[in-house]
């Protein structure tokens, strides 16, 4: 974990501004790991997300931006990913700071967008061992992270168990909007003022030398 909120790498004359924005998270072996992957479906892991929405159709600043867990052996991170327009990065962190913030219980889950991530993650979720490649990814995933055997038979009803409730509960347990860091590479001389105008403290200005 970095004690630097913000952290601008300079890239000069840079014509997009990529965005990185995360804290250390959970490892695989966490309980609230079905419930986790149902909330970042919700918040950032499929195309009509919420930061989706909000940063590429209703404001226009990106062509797509996404939110993941990755789960490790120990912790791993939390991470919102996009590259957006320059003269929108101040903004399009703020809008993302806000999603993050909201989903924990000011804008909790609504049942539509329950429904709508259950069915992404679990109604093609069979093909996801359709080649030998694909076992072999899965049979790996079982040996590296020490897993029941029986772990890929339950992640659909993992998934369906999951209620609104729950969702609320694990993103006030595992989003941490006061921990999140933000790593901004782009133009300097265009970002610093709005990104220090954020309210997380002056950026820590490096280079992509360092």
């Amino acid at each position: 974990a970095s004690p630097s909120r913000v952290i601008l790498v300079d890239r000069p004359g840079a014509a997009q501004t990529e965005l990185r924005i995360g804290h250390v998270a959970v490892p695989r072996s966490t309980p609230d790991y079905h419930a986790l992957v149902l909330l970042n479906a919700i918040l950032g892991g499929q195309f009509v997300s919420r930061i989706n929405l909000n940063l590429r159709e209703q404001k226009g600043y990106t062509y797509g931006a996404h939110t993941a867990f990755d789960f490790r052996r120990l912790a791993g991170s939390f991470v919102l990913q996009t590259s957006v327009q320059t003269d929108a990065t101040a903004d399009a962190v703020g809008e993302s700071l806000g999603e993050i913030a909201a989903i924990r219980g000011e804008r909790p889950p609504t049942a539509q967008e329950v429904d709508l991530g259950r069915a992404t993650l679990t109604r093609g979720y069979a093909r996801n061992f359709e080649t030998t490649g694909q076992v072999g990814r899965a049979l790996a995933q079982l040996a590296m992270y020490d897993l029941p055997d029986d772990t890929f038979d339950r992640f659909v009803p993992g998934i369906r168990s999951v209620r609104a409730g729950d969702l609320t509960a694990v993103a006030e347990r595992h989003l941490h909007p006061d921990g999140l860091v933000v790593v901004a590479v782009g133009d300097r001389v265009k970002l610093e003022s709005g990104l220090a105008a954020l309210g997380l403290g002056e950026p820590v200005v490096t280079t992509v030398d360092v």
